[in-house]
């Protein structure tokens, strides 16, 4: 492989002196910046850089239109891979021509950034590693959007399921890519510093961070929660959309996304409605005067629920004659609805209008709150 680039560099050196031989107007030196260079110099890497995003954008359009949407339903996905695809030719064309100017690992560009010894960690080598590992987190992000929507999505309806597994995988992939680069880009005892340097930085300054980090992998392995669920933490209540690496986030009816950090999930309470299925009983409080017979309440009740579409067959209805209260006879109707786990207040809210319209349709009276005041009479005797 070294022998190859040798040989392309070979062949760029004499092509930059047959077109100074050829071309004496663009051959003459400049100096700029303390750097001493010819027009050609400066010409030849721009036009390669051309060629080279002609290039990108063909092989981008082969992906797109040609092979990709064969396999990948996600046209998001689809478009993502493709520019990302021409990015990474981008860039290693625009390194390529870096290099053949003259910025390479021998330039005075690339600086020691740590002192050890004989092996220390140069500044093109961490921009080296930073780029890969970026890119490796992008597209591990991509195997995880490809292997949820393409790949579980045939097996499984449980999309809080799909999305633990996806993005264990892309865990790992990270985990183990990020080793491979930097065991094989940087050699290890010259991270001494740095890692000296994270260490205390997790010390001082990353502990919540480290915290969620791991609260995060928790979640995912033992999943009390999921993506979907319809949970209930503190003062926060909405639909699990998301569960990142920090934190989770839980989008309310209101449409608004709350962003929650993954140790709450494990040192608080949370409740999950949907931890063991959409299936959900609701009770909706109803109360009668003493005069109402309580059988004809029931039949009432049970026929306005089994009425109503999104209350479930199975489990049938039911209703609870609760008490004796101050002012009426307390009923609870139980319902059973999978459709409404997130939205309770608006399935009681249709109840109790259907309830409503029947009890004026079988005249049946709702109480309101009733004080007797009792008036003792006597002579008041005056005090002294």
């Amino acid at each position: 492989m070294q022998n190859d680039l040798a040989e392309v560099f070979s062949g760029y050196d004499r092509l930059i002196t047959s077109i100074n031989e050829n071309i004496p107007f663009i051959s003459e030196p400049i100096t700029f910046l303390g750097l001493e260079f010819t027009v050609s110099e400066v010409i030849l890497p721009v036009v390669f850089l051309i060629l080279i995003n002609i290039i990108g954008n063909l092989v981008r359009s082969i992906l797109i239109n040609k092979i990709l949407n064969r396999y990948i339903e996600d046209r998001k996905t689809v478009l993502s891979i493709g520019n990302t695809t021409k990015y990474i030719i981008l860039f290693f064309g625009f390194i390529f021509a870096l290099t053949a100017i003259g910025i390479d690992k021998d330039s005075t560009l690339n600086f020691a950034l740590s002192k050890n010894g004989d092996d220390p960690l140069m500044f093109f080598e961490l921009l080296r590693v930073i780029f890969l590992l970026v890119l490796l987190v992008f597209l591990s992000g991509k195997l995880k959007t490809i292997f949820v929507n393409q790949i579980m999505s045939r097996y499984s309806d449980d999309i809080g399921v799909s999305q633990s597994i996806g993005t264990i995988i892309q865990y790992a992939a990270v985990l183990f890519g990020g080793l491979v680069i930097i065991q094989t880009t940087i050699q290890l005892g010259s991270l001494n510093v740095l890692a000296g340097a994270l260490g205390v930085g997790i010390g001082f300054g990353l502990q919540n961070i480290a915290n969620n980090f791991i609260s995060g992998l928790i979640i995912l392995f033992e999943r009390p929660i999921k993506v979907g669920d319809r949970i209930e933490v503190g003062q926060v209540t909405g639909d699990i959309v998301r569960i990142s690496s920090r934190a989770t986030t839980v989008s309310t009816n209101d449409n608004i996304s709350i962003i929650i950090p993954n140790a709450e999930f494990i040192s608080k309470s949370v409740i999950n409605w949907s931890h063991s299925g959409r299936n959900i009983r609701f009770h909706v409080p109803v109360g009668v005067a003493y005069k109402e017979d309580p059988a004809h309440i029931k039949s009432i009740l049970i026929e306005v629920a089994k009425k109503h579409p999104d209350v479930l067959k199975e489990p049938e209805p039911d209703v609870l004659f609760k008490e004796y209260g101050d002012n009426s006879l307390n009923f609870d109707l139980l319902v059973w609805t999978s459709t409404y786990i997130n939205k309770p207040t608006v399935l009681k809210s249709q109840l109790y209008y259907l309830i409503f319209e029947k009890f004026k349709e079988h005249n049946v009276e709702i109480p309101f709150p009733q004080r007797d005041l009792h008036i003792k009479s006597g002579n008041m005797v005056p005090q002294k």
